[in-house]
């Protein structure tokens, strides 16, 4: 299997991102810079996306291939890159500094400063890993490679997100104006909402549940500065939809772009999962979706179960050796259906035993 392209392509995006070290980290720093360096970067995948788009597409017909989701970088400075790669073949990272353009192409007067910080940590991060982990990890341009009309793309998104609001409150709004028109408030949203979403929205990986609506909202805007400044002059029923949207838009975007890439999203956050959990049955009727599905659940399943402490006492390139050698996703999933345990139908503890059985690296 020829991947030459892919992996000549690490080394010469290493050099080139090596080059901003000085300035990114420099008091010089501002928006302005960021998103021209953003640019030099698009212009570098530019011109290798459509052969790195074949050799992706002859890797993933071979091997069980995942793509980082849900998250901007790995995070290898809390050792996520143990639990990346412990499951599946190769681990795809979609290039972090990419997924942060929107942070820097917003007005002047509403942007906020912590970008740049993000932007520090997640380049340290890809620093991180072509120094230390090229060819275990291939930062590529995935959303480049997947998507070719972003408009088209935003008008899919836009149009199962309405579906979904509608299924939440049981109606059938034509647009959104419709349901800015119906609801005011929070409490009319929340009065209104179908029972089942109304126990399971959250907001926040650390959210407590026992909020209402509103403080929910609220807290999960009040912690991000951009969204902030976005929904500072918006009406409450405006916010609710806005603060929504980040989470259901995201889980569909995932799905859309593993399924084109015929990628397997890695999912290891709990609001980035919880909506996967509501919005999966409208696509697991499909077979090949339902697969990809199930792998991820899996995945989030043992990055919750594994104790991350005892992995990483082991030399990391050791621990590699181990998992090329033996497929534990295979294991566990031949051990899942032994036992005739359907994923999607709970028995999550069953699935976290399994995986406490079969993943042995010592």
């Amino acid at each position: 299997m020829n991947i030459r392209i892919i992996q000549k392509s690490q080394k010469q995006y290493f050099d080139l991102i090596k080059s901003y070290k000085k300035l990114i980290f420099s008091d010089a720093i501002n928006q302005k810079i960021i998103a021209m360096i953003i640019d030099e970067i698009h212009c570098f995948w530019l011109d290798k996306k459509d052969i790195l788009s074949l050799e992706l597409e002859n890797l993933t017909s071979e091997k069980n291939c995942f793509l980082l989701s849900g998250a901007t970088y790995l995070d290898v400075k809390d050792n996520e890159h143990y639990l990346f790669k412990a499951l599946g073949d190769e681990h795809i990272i979609s290039d972090p500094l990419l997924k942060l353009e929107s942070f820097f192409r917003i007005p002047n007067q509403v942007f906020d400063r912590e970008s740049i910080e993000i932007f520090r940590r997640a380049y340290s991060d890809v620093l991180e890993v072509l120094s230390n982990h090229q060819n275990i990890f291939y930062i590529l341009p995935i959303r480049q490679i997947a998507i070719s009309d972003e408009k088209e793309q935003i008008e899919l998104l836009h149009k199962f997100y309405l579906k979904f609001i509608n299924s939440v409150f049981n109606d059938d709004f034509k647009d959104f104006n419709d349901f800015f028109e119906k609801y005011r408030t929070y409490d009319e949203i929340e009065k209104n909402m179908v029972s089942f979403f109304k126990a399971n929205l959250i907001f926040d990986e650390h959210n407590d549940e026992t909020l209402s609506l509103k403080e929910r909202v609220e807290a999960y805007l009040n912690s991000h500065g951009v969204m902030i400044s976005l929904t500072q002059k918006k009406s409450e029923s405006e916010k609710f939809i806005l603060a929504l949207q980040n989470y259901v838009a995201q889980i569909i975007d995932i799905l859309l772009t593993s399924s084109i890439t015929n990628l397997t999203p890695f999912i290891r956050f709990k609001p980035t999962f919880h909506y996967l959990t509501l919005v999966m049955y409208t696509f697991i009727e499909d077979e090949n979706f339902k697969n990809m599905i199930e792998k991820t659940i899996v995945f989030y399943i043992f990055h919750k179960t594994i104790n991350k402490e005892k992995l990483i006492d082991m030399d990391f390139d050791m621990f590699v050796k181990i998992t090329q050698e033996k497929d534990f996703l295979s294991i566990i999933i031949d051990e899942m259906v032994r036992k005739r345990i359907n994923i999607f139908n709970s028995r999550i503890e069953e699935v976290s035993k399994i995986i406490e059985q079969s993943f042995l690296v010592q």
